[in-house]
C-alpha cells in the first residue's frame, strides 16, 4: 500500500495550523527531565516534510531526517536552503539532512543522541515485526542512554470513542482544499483503516482528485511496554501528547512514549 504518494502535495495545506513549535517545546522538555547529557544530535525517523527536523535544527541541534516517501522529502528538501540547510540557519546553529529510506531496515552506521519519531509515524507499523524492526533502529542509532520519544495512536481513547467519518476544507491560492476521512476499524488487527480523498477545487470545478488508505495501528501502554524491553529499552515516562505532567486517560488519541536505551 502505498502513503504519501499524491497526498503528499496537500500534506502542509492540510496540516497548516499544526502547532511544530509547541511540539519541539515538548521535546526539549522531554530532554531536560530526562536526558543524561545534553542532547546536540537527533534523528528523526518518518521526519515528512520537515516539520520537526527544521525547526530544531533552527534551534542549534544537528538533525538527520528519513523518511520514505520521496514525495514528502521533496517538500522538506524544498523548505531547506541550498545544502540542506534551514532558511537563515547560520554556522553556529544546528543542520539538517535528509534521506530517502524505511525506517525498518535503516542503518547510517552513526549513533545520535537522540531518536524521534513524531506525528504517529509508529502507528504505521502496522504489524509486530514491523514495529518491532523500527524499534530496533531506534536502538541501533542510541548509545545506552540515548532518548527515543515518539507518538502513537492510543488503544484506550481508539475503542472508547471510535473514529468518525470527518471533513475538513481548507483556503489555500484562490482554490479550496477538501478532505474527507472515512475510518475502519479493524479490531482483532489493533488497526484502523482511514480511507483518505482529497479535491482540490478550483471555482466549482474539481481539478484533482486523490484517494489514499492509510493503516494505522492503535497501541497499548504494555504492549508498547514489551515490544520497547524487548528491543532494548526501558519506558521513562507514558502521557497524553504535549502534556508531560498529565497521566493518560481513555480520552486522549495520541499518547507521548520516551524510552532510554540500555
Amino acid at each position: 500500500m502505498t502513503v504519501f504518494g499524491n497526498y503528499a502535495q496537500f500534506y502542509d495545506t492540510l496540516y497548516q495550523e499544526k502547532d511544530y513549535a509547541a511540539e519541539c517545546d515538548f521535546i526539549e522538555q522531554i530532554f531536560a527531565r530526562y536526558a543524561g547529557k545534553p542532547i546536540k544530535t537527533i534523528l528523526d525517523l518518518g521526519c515528512g516534510t520537515g516539520g520537526h527536523a527544521l525547526p530544531l535544527a533552527q534551534r542549534g541541534y544537528h538533525v538527520t531526517g528519513v523518511d520514505r516517501s520521496e514525495q514528502m522529502l521533496i517538500s522538506a528538501r524544498a523548505k531547506s536552503a541550498v545544502g540542506g540547510q534551514p532558511p537563515a540557519l547560520s554556522a553556529s546553529e544546528g543542520s539538517v539532512v535528509f534521506h530517502h529510506a524505511d525506517i525498518r531496515n535503516l542503518d547510517l552506521g552513526q549513533t545520535f543522541d537522540a531518536v524521534i519519531s513524531m506525528f504517529a509515524v509508529i502507528s504505521y507499523m502496522t504489524s509486530n515485526d514491523d514495529l518491532l524492526a523500527a524499534f530496533r533502529t531506534a536502538r541501533r542509532h542510541l548509545q545506552p542512554g540515548g532518548l527515543f520519544i515518539f507518538d502513537a495512536w492510543s488503544g484506550l481513547a481508539v475503542l472508547t470513542e471510535r473514529p468518525q467519518d470527518r471533513y475538513k476544507i481548507v483556503e489555500a491560492n484562490g482554490e479550496r482544499i477538501i478532505r474527507f476521512v472515512h475510518p475502519e476499524l479493524k479490531l482483532l488487527q489493533h488497526v484502523v483503516d482511514v480511507n483518505y480523498k482529497v479535491l482540490r477545487v478550483r471555482g466549482e470545478q474539481i481539478v484533482d482528485e486523490v484517494d489514499e488508505t492509510h493503516a494505522m495501528r492503535f497501541l497499548f501502554p504494555q504492549d508498547i511496554a514489551y515490544y520497547l524491553t524487548t528491543t532494548g529499552f526501558q519506558i521513562r515516562h507514558v502521557c497524553p501528547f504535549l502534556r508531560l505532567e498529565q497521566e493518560l486517560t481513555e480520552r486522549e488519541w495520541e499518547l507521548a512514549v520516551v524510552a532510554e536505551a540500555v
